[in-house]
């Protein structure tokens, strides 16, 4: 019990003693609140959740369709006008094909899309065509994605002449259909034709099944700029949580060096009980600062919290008893306070790096094969990282994740008994 009281005792004068400073505590919860929020708010606005793809290719496009009487729909204009209504195709109208080839060769836009002239005829008559598509032979991936979407609009068009085309066989099978005047066989094949093509298109837009992506939860899978936040808030969160070693060591050694340590040890107050105490002050400090900015990145983000609260304040508070106790060691190792602070803030970022702290790419880097991925999850940073998004973007629960926290805390435990064993009180 007196062990506990200790502690408490410690904790709260050190807690007193940061409140104090507010310079450094105003920087060490705004700064990572800063940077989070600009990263998130760059990133939301380049790739917002459901919103419109940025451009990726420039496409001029010649319709030399004009149609004729018997054909009233230009299905050349139509393709045209489904190009132009592709989000990821900025579509440029030029008049001729040589037009097109020299923007293609000039390099003025990607790709180069004909529409041959009696495109719309040979649709009606059933008679095979072509739309041609001239690419720059040095962009395969450009040739690849134009020609891709091109046969995808065709292939929508081209329905209208296989309905057609089926129709009319079917019509000119029944006799009296056969034997009636032109002008009624157009009338009842027109007839016949658009009212399919009208239930074509009502299904289109309103089909009777849609695909969903759902977990097996049952709640909607996300995506896209959803999934990276859930990597990069929780990856600031951590490699910020361990910028309090320096911060922690550097006050524990300038009490050394005043002499506090040791009035301390007179009290008497075990070598544990200080030690601890101080790791609970900044365990708190570390718990606000995540606490803060989750909110925030919830909020105004969007960052998804994952279904099981526990599992995140289990996991923050383990994260942060493991930053606090890393403090310690460091200020068991370190010389003067100066030194301490330098070390805290080297380990800061080269363990950041490694750990997968810093979001480089889709998902944590400890999900990497070879020696990348050995190495990375020798840090702490690359367990807590990883159980953070398994929670938020995959929906983890804290069984699920209680491996990660198992050797998170075992780091935790060393890196306090170390300190507890090396750190000098005078």
């Amino acid at each position: 019990m007196k062990v506990i009281n200790d502690t408490l005792s410690v904790a709260w004068k050190e807690i007193q003693l940061i409140a104090k400073d507010r310079g450094s505590l105003a920087l060490l919860i705004l700064l990572p609140l800063l940077i989070g929020s600009l990263t998130g708010g760059i990133n939301v606005q380049l790739n917002p959740p459901g919103g419109t793809p940025d451009i990726l290719l420039r496409v001029a496009v010649v319709d030399q369709d004009v149609g004729t009487p018997e054909a009233p729909v230009l299905f050349g204009q139509q393709v045209l006008q489904a190009l132009e209504g592709i989000d990821e195709l900025e579509v440029e109208t030029v008049t001729s094909a040589d037009e097109a080839e020299r923007q293609v060769t000039a390099g003025e836009v990607k790709a180069a899309i004909i529409i041959p002239p009696g495109f719309t005829e040979m649709i009606y008559a059933h008679t095979p065509t072509e739309v041609e598509v001239i690419v720059d032979p040095a962009e395969p991936e450009s040739a690849s994605i134009v020609s891709g979407i091109v046969n995808q609009v065709v292939s929508e068009v081209t329905i209208w002449g296989e309905v057609k085309h089926g129709v009319y066989s079917l019509l000119e099978a029944y006799g009296p259909f056969a034997e009636a005047p032109a002008e009624v066989k157009q009338a009842i094949g027109m007839q016949t034709l658009g009212v399919i093509m009208t239930q074509l298109n009502e299904l289109r837009q309103n089909p009777a099944i849609v695909v969903s992506s759902e977990d097996l939860t049952g709640a909607q899978i996300q995506g896209g700029i959803i999934l990276f936040l859930a990597y990069m808030f929780p990856g600031f969160t951590v490699m910020f949580a361990f910028f309090v070693v320096g911060t922690s060591a550097s006050a524990l050694l300038s009490e050394r060096e005043a002499g506090t340590l040791r009035r301390l040890l007179a009290a008497p107050i075990s070598r544990g009980a200080i030690i601890a105490g101080k790791m609970l002050a900044y365990t708190l400090l570390i718990c606000l600062q995540v606490a803060i900015l989750f909110t925030v990145a919830h909020l105004l983000f969007g960052m998804p919290l994952g279904q099981s609260p526990a599992a995140v304040v289990l996991l923050t508070l383990v994260l942060a008893l493991t930053a606090a106790a890393l403090g310690m060691l460091v200020a068991a190792l370190a010389k003067t306070a100066q030194q301490a602070g330098n070390i805290g803030m080297l380990i800061g970022f080269v363990l950041a790096g490694i750990g997968g702290a810093l979001p480089l790419g889709a998902t944590p880097i400890s999900r990497a094969g070879g020696f990348i991925g050995i190495l990375t999850k020798l840090t702490p940073h690359a367990h807590a990282v990883e159980a953070y998004y398994s929670v938020m973007a995959e929906k983890a629960t804290l069984v699920q994740v209680l491996p990660q926290i198992g050797i998170l805390l075992a780091f935790g435990v060393v890196f306090f008994l170390i300190a507890v064993w090396r750190l000098e009180f005078k």
